[in-house]
């Protein structure tokens, strides 16, 4: 199955003015059984009113100030996803 993606953002914080000043975002990557995520924090949100704001606007904001792009992104998550499907340690204890 295709690995599907979604933003988020779970808090926004705003001035007096209503106007937000940081966007805390996450960016999921699903397949049938594995899942991975990545997430941050954007300063620098141009001082959009909340009220405005759209996932779009929150989006874009996140990638305009990100030393990384949406592609890079992903590769970054397909590679945790396939490091589930196959990985390269197992994690064993022992009962003493």
């Amino acid at each position: 199955m295709a690995i599907t993606y979604e933003w988020s953002f779970p808090n926004f914080e705003t001035d007096a003015d209503n106007k937000v000043k940081v966007i805390h975002w996450r960016y999921t990557a699903v397949d049938e059984e594995n899942s991975s995520s990545m997430y941050g924090s954007c300063v620098g949100s141009e001082g959009i009113d909340f009220d405005a704001m759209t996932k779009e606007n929150a989006t874009a904001c996140v990638l305009e100030h990100s030393d990384t792009t949406e592609e890079d992104m992903k590769s970054n998550l397909d590679a945790q996803i396939a490091s589930q499907k196959a990985p390269e340690l197992t994690s064993k204890t022992k009962d003493w």
